[in-house]
């Protein structure tokens, strides 16, 4: 293909995606309209309450690494619960779960990957079972997580299958929302179009191309254009989830979210899974939150993330910042793993032997 043609194709695609933007805009302010108009059933508001009462909060994170050493694979999990009291000055104290398993390199890289997941996020849910004390839980991604389900109930290596994982998350979630907890999931990336979903179920057809942080993004800015609110925080909803399980109106990218939340709601019970949209002031990010009731939540239990959040900060809240600054497994840490698994397997060390102190020390 020469200059010519590569600059002429070029051209193409760019005209086509510049007609494309502009109906996509067009319906987005139709959508605008609707929800300022009270036409549709999400809302849009401004937040100005916090939480005042000495409650305590706390958030959970993860984080994993894998390194390959010739025919295994380590993998180094961990999982970190930090806890704050709204009006206590003791500091913020922190529970730390770590674990790391071998896996044989037979397996496929895919499977070794997804399962290195399935293990972080069950030292996550480990972490849960100690928060009796918390009033507000802030959990790092989507409350169903991993938010997918595919068939592949196997054990490997003491690492729970999806399906084992998803019962006993959901059973612990269960048994926290019964003990009258605040749960939150604070979910950065938007790769599920749960919005968009909405609706194109309403006959917004064109939204089929369009990415959720666009839509949502769009009508949280025209929002504080109009009034003229920058530094306020902003809510966008709720969404039941209980309408992806309409499997005759389900976006591709939705498939796999939806089979897990059924498996979810038959621990859950008659709790339902909502989500709003959440930007702390226009500099800050945007955060879908998913939360957990019976009924339709009260746009005031957003107060809890008022209280603790904070501005240009891709966690959302303090508490959260945290948790994922303490649970970042840096690559010395993981270097130093894979050198005592070495040195061990090769009979240079024992499990006395004083360097491997020294080196697990250095880690930290």
């Amino acid at each position: 293909m020469n200059i010519n043609d590569i600059l002429a194709k070029i051209n193409e695609m760019a005209n086509r995606d510049i007609e494309q933007l502009s109906k996509l805009k067009t319906f987005v302010n139709l959508i605008y309209d609707d929800i300022v108009n009270g036409s549709t059933d999400i809302n849009i508001k401004f937040l100005e309450a916090k939480d005042n009462t000495n409650h305590v909060a706390c958030s959970i994170d993860g984080s994993k690494y894998e390194i390959e050493l010739s025919d295994i694979t380590l993998i180094i999990a961990r999982a970190v619960r930090i806890i704050g009291h709204l009006k206590d000055n003791k500091g913020i104290p922190s529970s730390i779960l770590e674990d790391f398993r071998i896996i044989e390199n037979y397996y496929d890289k895919n499977i070794i990957s997804n399962k290195s997941i399935l293990f972080m996020l069950s030292l996550e849910t480990r972490l849960l079972e100690t928060c009796e004390e918390c009033d507000v839980i802030f959990l790092d991604g989507p409350i169903v997580d991993p938010p997918t389900y595919y068939e592949e109930d196997i054990d490997l290596e003491g690492i729970m299958s999806l399906g084992k994982l998803a019962m006993y998350r959901s059973l612990l979630i269960k048994n926290l929302l019964d003990n009258r907890k605040k749960i939150f999931g604070i979910v950065k990336n938007f790769s599920h179009r749960i919005m968009t979903k909405k609706f194109i179920s309403n006959g917004f057809s064109v939204l089929s191309k369009a990415r959720e942080s666009y839509l949502v993004g769009n009508i949280i800015y025209r929002f504080r254009l109009e009034n003229n609110e920058f530094s306020k925080p902003v809510f966008l909803g709720w969404i039941n989830w209980d309408l992806l399980m309409d499997h005759n109106n389900t976006l591709d990218d939705l498939k796999g979210i939806s089979k897990a939340y059924e498996n979810y709601k038959r621990n859950l019970g008659d709790f339902s899974i909502y989500s709003a949209y959440y930007q702390y002031d226009a500099n800050s990010p945007l955060a879908r939150l998913d939360v957990v009731y019976r009924l339709e939540p009260k746009i005031e239990d957003i107060k809890y993330v008022n209280t603790w959040a904070i501005a240009r900060t891709e966690e959302i809240t303090l508490l959260n910042k945290l948790a994922d600054d303490f649970s970042e497994i840096k690559f010395s840490e993981a270097r130093n793993y894979a050198t005592l698994f070495k040195l061990m397997r090769d009979n240079y060390l024992d499990a006395k032997d004083k360097l491997i102190e020294l080196m697990m020390k250095s880690k930290i």
